[in-house]
């Protein structure tokens, strides 16, 4: 489940991935002006390589392909392209509006319209879309949509959409979607996602690992000991109300609906909620726990000074859970709220709150 998320991107740069090897088996022919008159390694190399599909062994200088240009050994300096630019290895610049591919080592600079792929990668790739890199991945990752490494040494992530790497993550993810493996860094984002958490820290709103040692800083913070109950319930501050509960060792999170917020003689109103609290055992069945809430609160009707458009509120509560069945337990809460306007915070009321319900494990 987690890894689904990461399964089209994948495919997609693996088909680019392949698409570039026959690509260059097809047009080995070097349609292009330049003489291979410098030495690299102590082999013929081509400081400068210009035509429709460039093709050399090896590149000291630089190259420009209008269609794509190749660099089957190895390279210093430029390897440039309009579609795609191809590489074994190479030391320095590879650029392109489609795609540059390096099959076994890029130290430098990729810069592409779409995506870069790169089996070991020390530099930067830097796309408006995607960025693969395979093992031994050092450096920064920048692109508008993801990224997935197959493990990174140290670097950073940065992408709008998803970050993904598959291996040890040394370093920074940045991303609406992070995922790691092992994760000896550091993960900003909406959803942070880790298998093993040695080192570091998660921040976003919701934080997941299967171990219990990372450091997480989220509204919901999901861990091995994590026990998700769902609650259905009713009460008088919202009527109607369905509910997740995360609960950890001695704290809990609640993110939910409520509905008829302002009464059921009225129109139909709703909230959206979060509270964060503490609960204390009493025995095996039975604890009781306390807890404050945000609540924003939408009812649907212009704004007019009797009935506002949305408001907000905070809410504090009292609890007492008892266990009926392994799966199943009974709930009954207390407390105070303190509605007010978005505009100026002016009050709107103030109401004590009695709810009920039940929880499902």
């Amino acid at each position: 489940m987690i890894k689904k998320p990461i399964s089209l991107l994948l495919l997609l740069l693996f088909a680019v991935h392949l698409y570039a090897q026959p690509l260059s088996k097809a047009f080995r022919r070097n349609i292009a002006l330049g003489e291979a008159t410098w030495q690299l390694n102590g082999q013929p190399a081509y400081p400068l390589n210009v035509g429709i599909f460039g093709n050399i062994d090896r590149l000291k200088g630089l190259q420009l392909g209008l269609l794509t240009g190749t660099v089957h050994q190895e390279g210093r300096g430029v390897n440039m392209a309009g579609f795609v630019a191809l590489s074994r290895q190479l030391t320095g610049l590879q650029l392109s509006m489609v795609a540059n591919v390096s099959q076994a080592q890029m130290t430098g600079l990729q810069l592409a319209g779409i995506t870069n792929v790169a089996r070991r990668m020390k530099g930067a790739q830097i796309s408006l879309f995607s960025n693969v890199a395979g093992a031994d991945f050092r450096g920064v990752q920048v692109s508008g949509v993801g990224n997935v490494a197959m493990g990174i040494r140290r670097g950073i992530q940065l992408s709008s959409l998803m970050n993904v790497s598959q291996g040890d993550m040394k370093g920074l993810q940045l991303a609406a979607y992070n995922y790691a493996d092992t994760l000896n860094g550091s993960q900003l984002g909406i959803i942070n996602v880790c298998v093993h958490h040695p080192r570091g820290v998660q921040v976003g709103i919701i934080n997941i690992s299967r171990d219990t040692i990372a450091h997480k800083i989220g509204l919901v913070n999901v861990n091995p000991k994590t026990r998700i109950q769902m609650m259905n319930y009713l009460g008088t501050s919202s009527v109607v109300n369905t509910a997740v509960r995360f609960r950890n060792t001695s704290t809990y999170y609640v993110i939910g609906l409520g509905t008829h917020y302002m009464g059921l003689d009225k129109h139909f109103s709703g909230a959206f909620f979060y509270r964060i609290g503490q609960y204390f055992p009493v025995d095996r069945k039975l604890s009781i726990s306390g807890d404050l809430g945000y609540y924003h609160i939408e009812t649907f009707q212009e704004d007019s000074p009797g009935t506002p458009e949305r408001l907000w509120s905070l809410q504090c509560r009292l609890n007492m859970d008892y266990q009926i069945l392994p799966k199943l337990g009974i709930f009954a809460s207390m407390g105070y709220g303190n509605t007010r306007h978005y505009e100026q915070a002016r009050k709107y009321k103030d109401e004590f709150i009695l709810e009920g319900g039940i929880t499902v494990f």
